[in-house]
């Protein structure tokens, strides 16, 4: 068995079904979703259904929570955040205009089954996997971290911390290639090119990493533009 995580979607279905295909797993590889596979790309809803479809064929296939997902999430249970509120208006209508609908609400119960089921982190004994960071100074990191952080903000690594044996594979925060290879021999792992930022320099590529070798995927953006 191979484990691959894989960074932020974000709509691009053409761009994720073709970096499936580069790293060509075997059906009982698992692969790991570091969360934001709605908004900002043309195919929100083609995304979640090749990850429910992928799924429903028994690929082991681990999604977690990204922001965009929670953001949707709460619009959905009305459990506001300060930055909920503002997804419908804004990121919001790329993926409602994917589905056909004009309110969350609308969206078909298949796809709100599989967002409210996304778990905020999940972790291996080498691995914790998150969308936007831990707080590593806490006792317990896993457990302590706000959920909030979990999706939108950076890990906090303190100058003196106590010795923590996962290492910490994130999304959410566009990095550079350079700075993504770079991060793979640090505590804290960045696999977010920003897909859909095709525009611009030394970003626009959909991120794959073979965790058991460290080998890096590149799949350039190949849907249409997307919108930030």
């Amino acid at each position: 068995m191979t484990r691959y995580a894989i960074g932020d979607i974000h709509g691009g279905l053409q761009t994720f079904q073709a970096l499936i295909r580069k790293i060509n797993p075997k059906h009982d590889d698992r692969i790991y979703l570091l969360g934001d596979y709605i908004d900002r790309g043309p195919d929100s809803k083609g995304v979640l259904e090749t990850i429910i479809s992928m799924q429903e064929a028994g690929c082991d296939i681990r999604p977690i929570r990204g922001n965009h997902e929670d953001m949707l999430i709460r619009n959905l249970t009305g459990d506001h955040d300060l930055y909920s509120w503002a997804w419908v208006e804004n990121w919001g209508q790329k993926t409602l205009f994917s589905f056909g609908v004009k309110r969350p609400e609308d969206l078909p119960m298949r796809y709100r089954k599989f967002l409210a089921g996304l778990p905020y982190y999940l972790e291996e004994e080498d691995f914790i996997f998150v969308h936007a960071g831990l707080n590593l100074g806490l006792d317990d990191p896993v457990c302590d971290t706000p959920a909030e952080q979990m999706v939108w903000e950076r890990s906090y690594i303190p100058e003196s911390r106590p010795v923590f044996m996962q290492r910490v594979v994130c999304g959410h925060r566009v990095c550079t290639l350079d700075a993504a290879r770079q991060s793979l021999h640090e505590q804290v792992i960045q696999i977010d090119n920003g897909a859909f930022t095709n525009h611009q320099p030394e970003h626009g590529n959909l991120l794959a990493l073979n965790l058991d070798t460290m080998q890096l995927f590149v799949q350039p953006w190949i849907d249409r533009k997307a919108v930030w």
